[in-house]
């Protein structure tokens, strides 16, 4: 037998728990306390019984009761403040420095911005404390692009700015329809393609591999006003392979002038070289700027579709590839998801009237 509950209405308030129930701007919260503190001046109910009633534990109605007998229904709608642990540390100057560290991309552990934070704070701090501070100014883990120490980031700003320029000065002929493309070549082999997986913490995920040395290239441009898409595979990269390419972009539309943007590799042709078709003309880009070039973009998708598989040879991996690059020669609407509305878009925009594809 339990022991006898203590008298719950030990100041008379009990009238007043009735009245505020008639309240209808009354919290959830405080409805809830209100209708558990009736139910136990009811002394029907035990304590279990109201707890499930209310939605509440029995630990919380017994906790409910002990306010209401010491201090009545002003005591009893009272909510303490949720106790939320100590100050933080991180200050709102050691915040924005903290940020400013971050945008350099100079720590590749948590335990590097520990030691920094340390010094900064001049105090102890653990790793748990850091991945706090971390997530408070939105850090995140990422694996960067590899860029060449050589690249000179003025050039490629100069680029972006100036391509608009570069367009004009091909001086195309009025009137003529022009198309605008961007183009790069990728290399595929039976070389394996290792990429990361989902799994569960402490398995170690193994990936089949059979390494062999043949390669196949894929030649790949895409239109920047219709989104147009045009892809050659070759057995290697050339000067022959490249024109192979340009007059395949240049019989797409024959009556028009297209001007293809591409790296500055040795095997491609520059502008006014007698080896190009006549209805092509040629804009490199600058050095070491994979960037500025969003075909990029569709290799590292091709890349996850045939990673961390074993192909049986050369035809199959092909097989495979088209099987990706089918939903962009039929689908513009994804090559120009691809191109974005950045500086290609915007330069095409701001050239004279007849650089539009018809």
């Amino acid at each position: 037998m339990g022991r006898p509950r203590k008298p719950l209405d030990a100041i008379a308030d009990a009238k007043v728990v009735r009245a505020r129930l008639k309240d209808k701007n009354l919290k959830g919260w405080e409805r809830q306390r209100l209708q558990a503190v009736l139910l136990g001046l009811g002394k029907v109910l035990s304590l279990p019984q109201i707890a499930e009633e209310v939605g509440a534990s029995a630990r919380s109605i017994g906790n409910w009761f002990e306010l209401f007998r010491n201090g009545g229904v002003e005591c009893l709608l009272v909510r303490k403040p949720k106790v939320t642990g100590p100050a933080s540390w991180l200050d709102k100057d050691t915040e924005e420095q903290l940020k400013a560290e971050l945008e350099k991309g100079g720590w590749r552990r948590a335990e590097d911005a520990r030691v920094w934070l340390e010094k900064k704070l001049g105090r102890p701090l653990g790793l748990m404390v850091t991945y706090k501070y971390l997530g408070k100014c939105e850090a995140r883990l990422k694996v960067p692009r590899p860029s060449h120490q050589k690249k000179d980031p003025a050039k490629v700003e100069a680029f972006r700015s100036e391509l608009c320029d570069r367009l004009h000065e091909l001086q195309v002929v009025p009137n003529t329809s022009v198309h605008l493309w961007i183009s790069d070549e990728m290399r595929f082999g039976l070389q394996p393609v290792t990429r990361r997986m989902w799994t569960l913490r402490g398995i170690d995920l193994v990936a089949p591999v059979n390494p062999r040395y043949q390669w196949g290239y894929t030649y790949g441009a895409l239109e920047v006003s219709t989104g147009s898409a045009e892809f050659l595979h070759t057995d290697g990269v050339s000067l022959e392979a490249s024109r192979c390419f340009l007059d395949q972009i240049g019989r797409s539309a024959p009556e028009a002038v297209h001007i293809v943007i591409q790296d500055g590799a040795g095997f491609h042709h520059v502008d006014g070289d007698p080896n190009l078709p006549a209805n092509v003309r040629v804009i490199h880009l600058p050095p070491y700027s994979p960037e500025l070039n969003p075909v990029e973009q569709l290799w590292d998708i091709i890349k996850d579709q045939i990673c961390n598989r074993v192909w049986a040879d050369l035809e199959k991996l092909t097989d495979a590839i088209n099987a990706v690059l089918s939903n962009y020669w039929s689908t513009p609407e994804k090559v120009l998801s691809l191109i974005g509305d950045g500086y290609l878009r915007s330069n095409l925009n701001g050239s004279y009237p007849n650089v539009l594809a018809a």
